[in-house]
């Protein structure tokens, strides 16, 4: 059968545009564990270094493989954050002015660390799934006489007429927390309150000051001194203490915070106005930290792009990295699906990823890794997050 010379030039170019996307794209995997891969790209037309860990969450669930955060005192370098995890990325922004404290929500095996802020983190649920939102909070107690009474304040001193709640995890000046009126709640079996409640009991019922010495089941509940309904508490009670964190809907186990979200349901979202981030710092060049799962939420992805490193890797800006995930993904990852819903990480200078204890990538700092606030993790169930 003869074949025109249109189609046979269609054909032609076909063949040439296909020989060239592979001539611009090389790839390596390497299989980390069941359900997990890392996979190293370099596309010639940035030129970008990018590195991809990719995670089958129900299969890498099955295999005893869970996505934890990791923070351990004062801004550490994440390959030591990640010291025998499978895989891991830097985390969230510092906070300014607060050294060693996350810029947003920060949830660590259930346990909450810093509540929400205004702009998108990343959580994964007590069953494994994903989910990417700007969270509100909910923070609550329930008297044994039945009344909610709202918590105003996480880890901070109580305005007048408000009440606060602490954790172990809580840092005050001095030894001692000020306040009109405390409440020493001791748990009783769960302890775990992100998107949950729990039951405690008032242990201690105190005035003034207090010594600060908290357990991972105790929580200080501080009154301002003009609130009014500490009367509805009193020595020996078993109350219930609840944090909602909306849009979840179910327990939340880790939670990291980032901005501004890329992708919002397979489309590029560049939310940095929403978020209160700048225009320029979109898009300007950068070195990236991303996550990212697909539409089914079965496959998530840990992405780094280098940076500031001319002829070996430019950067992208937050368009470019969006785009990336969600139309090029597919061509590398074994599910092959791209990302689906996406949220940008803190990145320049802290972009690192690490995988089986080694640094993969290149730190654009002359000095290499910088420390970081927190880290992600891909980690067996024999890891210790108490691990150096």
């Amino acid at each position: 059968m003869a074949i025109s010379h249109g189609v046979c030039t269609r054909l032609v170019l076909s063949i040439l545009a296909w020989s060239l996307s592979w001539s611009c794209a090389q790839g390596n995997t390497e299989e980390l564990a069941p359900g997990v891969a890392y996979h190293e790209i370099h596309l010639l037309e940035g030129p970008w270094r990018i590195h991809v860990v990719e995670v089958d969450l129900p299969r890498s669930w099955a295999a005893g493989i869970r996505v934890r955060t990791a923070k351990q005192g004062e801004a550490r370098k994440t390959s030591s954050l990640a010291a025998g995890a499978l895989a891991a990325i830097n985390g969230d922004f510092l906070l300014p002015g607060e050294a060693g404290r996350p810029a947003g929500l920060y949830i660590q095996s259930g346990n909450l660390i810093r509540i929400p802020q205004r702009r998108s983190a990343f959580a994964i649920t007590e069953a494994g799934q994903p989910l990417i939102a700007v969270y509100k909070m909910e923070l609550g107690l329930l008297t044994a006489g039945g009344e909610h009474l709202r918590i105003a304040g996480f880890n901070h001193e109580p305005a007048l007429g408000k009440l606060s709640v602490f954790n172990d995890r809580a840092q005050v000046q001095g030894d001692s927390l000020q306040a009109a009126t405390g409440f020493l709640l001791q748990g009783l079996g769960n302890t775990s309150i992100a998107n949950d409640t729990i039951s405690v009991w008032v242990q201690q019922v105190r005035r003034q000051a207090w010594p600060f010495s908290l357990q991972r089941d105790q929580w200080l509940l501080a009154a301002g001194a003009e609130y009014e309904a500490t009367k509805q508490i009193a020595l020996g009670d078993t109350v219930q203490l609840y944090c909602r964190l909306l849009p979840a809907r179910a327990k939340l186990m880790e939670a990291i915070s980032g901005g501004p979200r890329i992708l919002r349901d397979g489309e590029v979202s560049i939310e940095v106005e929403k978020e209160r981030l700048s225009r320029s710092f979109a898009d300007e060049r950068h070195p990236r930290t991303a996550i990212g799962y697909s539409q089914d939420e079965q496959v998530l992805f840990l992405v780094v792009v280098d940076g500031r490193q001319p002829g070996y890797s430019v950067g992208m800006s937050l368009q470019e990295l969006a785009e990336f995930m969600r139309t090029r993904l597919a061509e590398f990852s074994r599910a092959e699906v791209n990302a689906y819903q996406g949220l940008n990480l803190d990145g320049g200078g802290s972009t690192t990823m690490v995988v089986s204890e080694q640094v993969v990538n290149k730190p654009s700092d002359p000095t290499g890794e910088r420390p970081v606030v927190n880290a992600l993790l891909v980690v067996a169930d024999a890891w210790d997050e108490e691990s150096p």
